[in-house]
């Protein structure tokens, strides 16, 4: 198993308690989304705009996979890392690790897009 306590470029940029933050954020997005969903079938909305399913979706699966891959996607993207207490960050110096961080953060960001477009779907075929 990966040491959740150093910094490894497009690997890992967030420690336990940022870790956690991020598996909470997942939870009340999953929440959200069967909440959503929920609401939409009882007030029998329209299918397609059962597809705003998407929105929580896309919330739940950023959170669950930042927490999953240890990377925080806007960390990466702004260039920091985080080992230590919550909202408290580091700077990357380094141009190679800048490359691979926003790399990583752009995946994360685009796997959230594609789970939520994919329960979206779901919603409304369901």
């Amino acid at each position: 198993m990966m040491n959740t306590n150093n910094y490894v470029p497009g690997v890992c940029n967030i420690g336990k308690e940022e870790i956690n933050k991020r598996k909470r954020a997942g939870i009340v997005g999953l929440i959200l989304t069967v909440l959503t969903y929920s609401l939409f079938v009882y007030f029998e909305v329209s299918k397609g705009v059962r597809f705003l399913t998407f929105i929580p979706a896309v919330i739940s699966a950023i959170g669950f996979l930042q927490a999953r891959m240890r990377f925080c996607a806007y960390y990466g993207l702004a260039e920091m890392f985080n080992f230590d207490s919550l909202e408290k960050s580091n700077k990357v110096d380094n141009n190679e690790f800048v490359r691979k961080d926003k790399k990583r953060a752009r995946q994360i960001i685009y796997y959230s897009v594609l789970i939520g477009i994919v329960v979206g779907l779901l919603a409304v075929i369901v």
